[in-house]
């Protein structure tokens, strides 16, 4: 067929109609030739360029170019194609064996592949008339390609959109049945939305608009009531654990079908929805369950509990306050249960009647610590495995560990008690750190334990005196098991905390390093005839938690001045003007008795400072009255008394007349056997005196907690006046509390004691009832 005259419209588009039906699918599956599409093209180029050339049409916008007229053609022949496709879609006819999704789809397939060889058919329109228009402010107007797919919404998808997004969610329903259905059909009809939403003002912007008004409400709606009813009626049949697994799988295949032909603005929507119908309304259920998987310790199921509810981070707000309450509870049984233990093993019986120590006196420590340990590594693997690490639940953890540990029937035995938790774990570490500790006993005790209870504390200051005094009895004895370990504690401690909170404990070290160089001034200036080691410490006062006791002080024997006097001159010629005092209730000697049958090693006695002096007066002559030895050695009478009575009970001395009821008597006589008959070559006579020490440092430690608490709480009282000048009651209060948290949990009474003498001290003045002031 000859190409028509380039200017006669009716007779191009006769020419190009028949093409456009093969392009457009009309003919079936009988598609365009190469020759068809070439002639279709060429003859709506010719139009163009002819009419472009030879006039303007009165819709066209005409433009100069030297003395010719020419303008751009096309409107006629763009008018012929919107009749065309409007009649082409309408032709468009479903086959009684398809539903409405299968030929829709069917067809718009057919007509979207036809539509874009269309669009090249008119390429030259496309690209000076359809752009010319455009760029004039003609919105009406659009390339071929969507032009048809505005026909195809306005010819067939508007007619029929019920009909179609109905079909298209049947479909998903049957598949979330498990039925088997073609999931292409779902996909090509969904994305088809997508593309018909065009806006006319920008065609290049993306518009999800039919997508979002015909099919996501729909969608969203149909599935928020499918998992609504699917999860109540499976809660009813099953129990929570199984329902957690159905979610997950539930979840998981809608995430694949989102993935599969759902748009992104989509996804969240319907990730809200399910977390809503399958997870937020049914969490009360869940919470139900929680108590029964922690007591059954079944991680997997609330590991997969967490990661449900994980969705929805506010529901996860009751399941932390559950587990706080539930590692509470666990707690208080467990350390119920070492109370009673060791309520149990402190009966015992004096003067035939039974007594019993208060739990907090009598508790192990090593149990105490392992307790509140085993606690606390139970709950933080379950934490990290089934929580994976989630802050809310750590929180949950530090919140219920910090109670525990800090309040329980044995750290508070009383209301008004202070805490024992600090005592016991200072006194827990002094197990493992001496050297003195048997293997077995300390087996399971270490620093990681002493640290993880540390953080916990809320006293650490009390603490921090407890361990000070017993690191210093380690280092004054020689008994600490290693140095290095000593250090590396007293560093944890100071990072965990503060360089000023082990400022004394580092010091002491400083003190016991100093009081080498001493003994190895002093060596040269000790016979040795006498004394085969002489070990003199200088502590000073401030840091040492030691006390001069004028009980304890002591007529040195003359074998014996000679090397304390030396101590005294070398000291006192370096530091001019310090004053020594003696701690003859601390420290230890070795004495060699020459008391064994002949043929026999010496025994080594070890014994006190004063019990020292009480043996080496027996080496003038064998046998003293009460009165005469307690004259030579000094000390307070029951001082001196509960030091001797070790050696009249393990029969070194031979009182008389006996019985303790006549240790005391003036006259009563003691003299040193000639053969000590004793299976073992050393003795220890220290461990059985009888004296009030314990009473008195716990005493002190408490007196000493209290005067530093008092101290900290003005330095920051006075802090704040200084930097404020006025401040209000409840503000100074409010500040207060805030900074002593780190040493200890101050109590409000406290600090009003401390404001009172600060007031009496005239470092502040109270203006009103209500307000204070600073006084420079």
């Amino acid at each position: 067929m000859p190409f028509p005259v380039a200017s006669d419209l009716n007779a191009t588009w006769s020419f190009i109609q028949p093409g456009l039906e093969f392009i457009l699918g009309a003919q079936g599956d009988q598609g365009v030739t190469p020759k068809m599409y070439m002639n279709c093209y060429t003859a709506v180029y010719n139009y163009c360029v002819n009419k472009s050339r030879h006039g303007a049409t009165a819709t066209s916008i005409a433009a100069s170019s030297d003395s010719n007229s020419y303008s751009l053609a096309g409107a006629e022949i763009y008018a012929k194609l919107d009749v065309y496709l409007t009649q082409f879609i309408r032709a468009l006819k479903k086959e009684p064996s398809e539903t409405f999704l299968e030929f829709y789809v069917r067809k718009w397939t057919r007509f979207t592949i036809g539509a874009g060889y269309m669009n090249n058919v008119f390429d030259y329109m496309n690209r000076y008339w359809v752009q010319k228009e455009r760029s004039d402010g003609r919105r009406d107007v659009f390339d071929v390609n969507t032009l048809s797919l505005i026909k195809w919404r306005s010819e067939m998808f508007n007619n029929n959109s019920d009909t179609l997004i109905s079909e298209v969610l049947d479909l998903i329903e049957m598949q979330r049945n498990n039925e088997i259905v073609d999931t292409s059909l779902i996909s090509t009809a969904i994305k088809s939305l997508v593309f018909l939403g065009i806006d006319v003002q920008d065609l290049k912007k993306p518009n999800l608009v039919v997508y979002i008004s015909y099919f996501e409400k729909n969608f969203l709606e149909k599935t928020g009531e499918y998992y609504s009813r699917e999860s109540s009626q499976y809660l009813q049949e099953h129990n929570v654990v199984d329902y957690m697994k159905k979610c997950e799988a539930r979840l998981a295949e809608e995430i694949s079908r989102s993935n599969n032909y759902l748009e992104d603005h989509t996804k969240k929507h319907l990730l809200d929805i399910l977390n809503k119908v399958l997870i937020e309304d049914h969490a009360n259920e869940m919470y139900s369950q929680f108590l029964t998987l922690l007591e059954q310790n079944e991680t997997d199921h609330i590991q997969r509990m967490y990661k449900l509810l994980y969705r929805l981070p506010a529901t996860l707000g009751p399941l932390a306050d559950t587990l706080e309450q539930y590692i509470k509870e666990q707690a208080d049984k467990a350390i119920e249960k070492v109370k009673l233990a060791s309520e149990s093993q402190a009966e015992a019986k004096v003067d035939g009647k039974p007594t019993k120590k208060s739990a907090a006196g009598a508790v192990d420590p090593k149990s105490y610590i392992n307790t509140l340990i085993a606690i606390y590594n139970q709950y933080n693997e379950v934490v990290h495995q089934a929580f994976n690490k989630d802050t809310r639940f750590i929180k949950s953890l530090d919140n219920a560990c910090r109670h525990f540990m800090n309040k329980n029937s044995i750290a508070i035995p009383t209301p008004k008690a202070k805490c024992k938790t600090p005592e016991l774990l200072a006194r827990y570490a002094d197990s493992f750190l001496r050297g003195t500790s048997k293997e077995v006993d300390t087996v399971d005790m270490n620093p990681e334990n002493l640290m993880i209870v540390f953080k916990y504390l809320n006293d650490k200051d009390a603490f921090e005196e407890y361990y000070r005094r017993s690191l210093a009895k380690r280092l004054i004895n020689g008994n600490s098991k290693s140095e290095e370990l000593e250090e590396s504690i007293i560093q944890r401690l100071q990072e965990e905390n503060s360089i000023e909170y082990t400022s004394k404990m580092t010091k002491m070290f400083s003190d016991m390093k100093a009081s080498e160089d001493l003994k190895a001034n002093i060596k040269d200036h000790v016979s040795e005839s006498i004394v085969k080691d002489f070990n003199p410490l200088i502590l000073a006062q401030s840091m040492w938690p030691f006390t001069h006791m004028e009980d304890y002080d002591l007529n040195v024997a003359p074998e014996l001045q000679a090397p304390f006097e030396k101590v005294v001159e070398i000291y006192g010629a370096k530091h001019n003007g310090r004053q020594l005092k003696w701690l003859w209730n601390h420290g230890r000697a070795e004495l060699r008795a020459n008391l064994s049958k002949k043929g026999k090693a010496p025994f080594v006695f070890t014994v006190s400072n004063l019990q020292m002096m009480i043996l080496i007066a027996f080496n003038k002559k064998s046998t003293y009255t009460f009165s005469e030895l307690h004259e030579i050695v000094g000390a307070a009478r029951h001082t001196f008394e509960s030091h001797l009575l070790p050696f009249t009970k393990y029969k070194l001395l031979d009182q008389s007349p006996p019985g303790p009821e006549n240790t005391g008597n003036a006259d009563t006589t003691f003299t040193i056997v000639e053969e000590y008959k004793s299976k073992k070559l050393k003795v220890n006579f220290t461990s059985v005196i009888k004296n009030n020490e314990a009473k008195q440092e716990e005493d002190d430690a408490n007196k000493e907690i209290d005067e530093t608490r008092r101290n900290y709480l003005s330095a920051c009282i006075v802090r704040i006046m200084k930097s404020r000048k006025t401040v209000k009651h409840n503000e100074l209060i409010n500040e207060v509390l805030p900074q002593t948290l780190s040493r200890f949990h101050a109590k409000i009474i406290d600090i009003k004691r401390v404001i009172d003498q600060l007031i009496e001290k005239q470092y502040i003045q109270r203006i009103d009832n209500n307000t204070y002031e600073y006084l420079s």
